[in-house]
């Protein structure tokens, strides 16, 4: 739908010129059509859930500060976090995902837009400093009809200010009034002093294999023959086992009188002119076993993954150390993601704290958008966690990140309220020698 309908809104409506060529636009309208199958075995789909769970699985993030600003930034940011792997596998799958925060009722929200719904209009360096969104789309049914809603969002940056300009359209591009349900949301609204789009966008890091890299591909990209091939691999599996069915052939003469056989389940007439003629059918079964896990350990080659996103790993004789180096190369790719999701994450903040100025939502303040990466993909718990005492012994490391390594649900107020709570339960030495009042 939007692949039909972008570059007529562009051209018709905004009446703007895009950096996105027809390619792009027809590459990641693939991509979404590929991650968004639920019609066959998705292997785009397996690989973008278990990496996502790899790369945010045990991981927090907080806003620091001590201010009112970095609070409203962190309430947003922790019901982000809740929804992490959701978007690091929308990341991994469509190729990209952008995260577009707006404001209602005087608190911040966000909607996450795959970027086959982006266009990315004009780019300064690493900056976007341009791009059209359809940042929501709404059906509307009655009893004789269904109506289609799209509301499309215009960034652009013109002397160093964000024009921000909303447009609605109909299912099939044409322009139309604002519906009711959008009318609290202002047309143009012109920001200053900002220097890049107001959202955050996280790549997949899968490497494109060209120079131009404003979006990003999917984990599965470039590798259409092998997945083909397992594909019909599986289908020849449930061939040979239809095929290979067992069954007891016997003489139809036997199907009739008193003691018939019934003409049902496993039995199958035979015109063996025996009357007593009895014979079973059970071919031997050809194993593709082989060559299915062949396959797979290829596109897991192909992927940049380690074994066992959906090979088999013999690690009966391996020890723990060599079963998380063996994850070396998973963890790397989850490594890029994190790298990635940090810089997404920051424009993301930076387009919150904009809006929240320009909103007068809080006092303004300094943050610090902090993450806090899980390694248990390399790193035995029981190794992670002796370094931590360590460098809490030695002044490195706070209480309180030592509480948030055993509970990473809890934001840093939760666990440092936590933590003041049990000192003060604590009896001191003078209550344990019994001499609390004594001068």
């Amino acid at each position: 739908m939007f692949k039909g309908l972008i570059k007529y809104i562009l051209n018709n409506i905004f009446k703007i010129n895009t950096e996105t060529t027809d390619k792009e636009v027809n590459d990641n309208s693939k991509y979404a059509k590929i991650y968004e199958n639920i019609d066959d075995i998705n292997f785009n789909a397996i690989f973008s859930n278990k990496l996502a769970n790899y790369t945010v699985s045990d991981s927090t993030m907080n806003i620091e500060g001590e201010n009112k600003r970095a609070d409203l930034l962190n309430m947003t940011g922790q019901s982000m976090w809740k929804k992490a792997k959701k978007i690091v596998s929308m990341a991994f799958g469509y190729g990209g995902v952008v995260i577009v925060p707006y404001v209602k009722g005087g608190k911040i929200y966000y909607n996450l837009v795959p970027q086959d719904r982006m266009t990315i209009d004009e780019m300064d360096g690493e900056l976007i400093t341009g791009a059209t969104i359809l940042a929501e789309g709404k059906v509307i049914k009655t009893r004789a009809s269904e109506k289609v809603y799209m509301r499309w969002t215009n960034y652009q940056i013109k002397n160093n200010n964000m024009v921000i300009t909303q447009q609605y359209s109909d299912a099939d591009g044409n322009k139309i009034p604002a519906p009711d349900f959008w009318k609290d949301i202002q047309e143009v609204r012109t920001i200053t002093n900002v220097d890049r789009v107001l959202f955050g966008y996280i790549k997949s890091p899968i490497n494109n294999r060209k120079a131009n890299d404003k979006y990003g591909v999917p984990i599965t990209y470039g590798c259409d023959a092998t997945i083909l091939e397992i594909k019909t691999t599986l289908k020849q599996i449930i061939r040979e086992y239809e095929l290979k069915e067992t069954f007891v052939g016997a003489d139809a003469t036997l199907f009739d009188g008193k003691n018939a056989l019934p003409k049902n389940g496993i039995w199958r007439k035979v015109d063996s002119g025996k009357d007593d003629f009895f014979e079973v059918f059970d071919p031997q079964f050809r194993d593709y076993t082989t060559r299915l896990q062949e396959l797979y350990k290829r596109l897991e080659h192909e992927v940049g993954t380690s074994y066992g996103i959906l090979s088999e790993v013999n690690s009966q004789q391996a020890t723990a150390t060599e079963i998380k180096r063996s994850m070396y190369d998973t963890f790397t790719l989850c490594n890029d993601m994190q790298r990635n999701i940090e810089k997404g994450m920051d424009d993301f903040f930076y387009a919150c704290n904009v809006l929240a100025n320009a909103f007068n939502l809080s006092p303004q303040g300094d943050y610090i958008v902090g993450f806090d990466w899980s390694y248990g993909l390399v790193e035995d718990s029981e190794t992670e966690w002796s370094q931590l005492i360590w460098a809490n012994n030695n002044g490195i490391v706070k209480d309180v990140e030592i509480r948030q390594w055993l509970y990473p649900d809890e934001t840093l107020e939760e666990s440092q309220q936590a933590i003041d709570e049990i000192k003060e339960q604590e009896p001191n030495v003078g209550e344990l020698l019994g001499t609390k009042n004594e001068e």
